[in-house]
């Protein structure tokens, strides 16, 4: 199976994400992990985190930008996300500042559209920075937006095989 790089996972996902909602596109989870480890920002594979109690993570990884009040409740079930929103700086320059935005996922019930927008979005940022500076990309972009990306991958599978 060839590797799909992080810009053409985001534009599959631009193109597909109503296709996906109605089940009437594949949703490939393992590549969007895949696409998220390449990134090299978390110490551990991205789905490793999905049963680490919020706890954990929050004294050992989090650059603390996403609302963790869980405790003892896996990574899994949290609602919070972070999504990169836009880049500034002068990357040839070596000056890259990724920001971002708080999302909830769960504030009126699951809503699966939030999830695959924020993957949308943050891939296709999170894309274009990576292909001009893998290294610079991989030291500035947050752990917990890098996780939120999972969490939302993870959350959209779930959503997908209930249905």
């Amino acid at each position: 199976m060839a590797t799909k790089s992080i810009s053409e996972l985001a534009d599959f996902l631009s193109a597909n994400s109503d296709n996906i909602r109605a089940g009437e596109a594949a949703f490939n989870a393992v590549e969007f992990y895949a696409a998220i480890d390449s990134l090299g920002v978390l110490a551990q594979p991205v789905q490793s985190y999905l049963t680490q109690t919020e706890d954990h993570y929050y004294e050992s990884e989090s650059d603390h930008l996403l609302t963790l009040q869980g405790g003892p409740a896996p990574l899994s079930t949290l609602t919070d996300r972070i999504i990169v929103t836009h880049t500034d700086g002068a990357l040839h320059d070596g000056d890259l500042n990724f920001n971002y935005a708080h999302e909830n996922t769960d504030q009126n019930g699951y809503d699966v559209q939030t999830d695959l927008h924020l993957l949308a979005y943050g891939l296709e940022v999170i894309g274009a920075t990576d292909a001009l500076d893998h290294a610079k990309t991989q030291a500035t972009l947050a752990k917990d937006a890098t996780l939120s990306l999972g969490l939302a991958v993870n959350a959209i599978q779930s959503w997908l095989s209930q249905r």
